[in-house]
């Protein structure tokens, strides 16, 4: 019988800082709808940035992200040892977990435990890039343990949490609440569109009319991606393409 990993006993972070601004970004599209380009290129990931991502699908792993390169590992012990290291230089670094069992609750709250533990309200930032979260989480209600934490008290310790999935509908409303920036691409259904709309006081039709980078490589022979990227504010809404492959703004 295969053996359990047994919860990680790391401590808490140091040096709260209520100063820092609520930065945490929400990354909501259907599939093709360009999600990933929208983290990698617009620049809500600093370029110089330190930045860990939970990548279970290898979106980031051995790629550059805006010129670094970002080191991939999946052996527990090593991404811990090798993110207290770099956290500890206090340079810009990129480096994601390819957890081995895949997009589970179990993988994600080892990520979580280890980047709570190393946040510091005195040190740089760090973005912390979650994806397929909706795959994770086992509840649409309170997200519980350390990824959880992360949401309601990350920004305090200087943690940015970057979290993308598919549907509002399947993840927890604690990243809902807790995220200050919501990044719109084009969704499945009307039904995804209606709950943006009333999550966020935005015309419905100006969701269901955005078009995905995959259709748009059909129709046109360019992933381009419509997004509507909404802020905190009434009205502070921006309507934008984004063109995948190279990563600028189209017309």
């Amino acid at each position: 019988m295969p053996r359990k990993n047994q919860p990680l006993s790391l401590p808490n972070p140091v040096n709260s800082n209520p100063a820092h601004d609520a930065e945490h970004v929400i990354y909501v599209a259907g599939t093709g709808g360009g999600k990933t380009s929208a983290v990698k290129y617009l620049g809500l990931v600093p370029k110089g940035s330190q930045a860990v991502f939970f990548d279970p699908y290898r979106n980031y792993a051995g790629q550059k992200f805006q010129g670094q390169m970002c080191f991939g590992v999946s052996v527990r012990s090593e991404f811990l040892k090798t993110l207290i290291l770099a956290r500890k230089r206090g340079k810009s670094f990129k480096l994601a977990y390819v957890p081995r069992n895949g997009a589970t609750s179990e993988e994600l709250e080892f990520f979580s435990s280890v980047v709570w533990a190393l946040g510091n309200g005195r040190a740089s930032k760090m973005h912390v890039v979650i994806e397929e979260l909706a795959s994770c989480a086992e509840t649409t209600g309170k997200l519980k343990g350390k990824a959880g934490e992360l949401l309601r008290g990350g920004r305090q310790y200087g943690l940015v949490i970057h979290s993308i999935f598919q549907r509002g509908q399947e993840v927890p409303k604690t990243v809902t609440e807790q995220s200050s920036t919501w990044w719109i691409g084009a969704v499945n259904s009307m039904s995804d569109a209606k709950w943006l709309a009333d999550k966020k006081g935005l015309n419905i039709n100006d969701i269901a009319a955005l078009t995905s980078a995959k259709v748009n490589k059909q129709k046109i022979g360019q992933p381009i991606a419509e997004y509507l990227l909404v802020r905190d504010g009434i009205g502070n809404v921006e309507m934008n393409r984004l063109a995948c492959a190279q990563g600028d703004h189209s017309p």
